[in-house]
């Protein structure tokens, strides 16, 4: 049986806005890239048929992170 008395976490207000969840998206980010880059560099990638796939994916992944640093930079110099 739940106990009634349980301390919930509390909860973000409407205005309010937790950067851990920011600091938590990067970190997987970093980990998703950090894969593909990792990949690419091996003779038998895990994540592709072939070395050739591997490095496309990488560059790939490159190119989105780019992109979205264009747009956020775009999203700051919007009036």
């Amino acid at each position: 049986m739940a106990n009634a008395t349980a301390t919930q976490a509390p909860s973000v207000k409407a205005g309010e806005f937790d950067r851990k969840d920011i600091t938590r998206m990067f970190a997987r980010l970093k980990h998703e890239v950090g894969g593909l880059v990792d990949d690419a560099g091996r003779s038998r990638p895990f994540y592709a048929k072939s070395k050739e796939e591997a490095v496309a994916k990488r560059d790939a992944a490159v190119k989105v992170l780019n992109e979205l640093a264009d747009r956020i930079d775009l999203l700051k110099k919007q009036d």
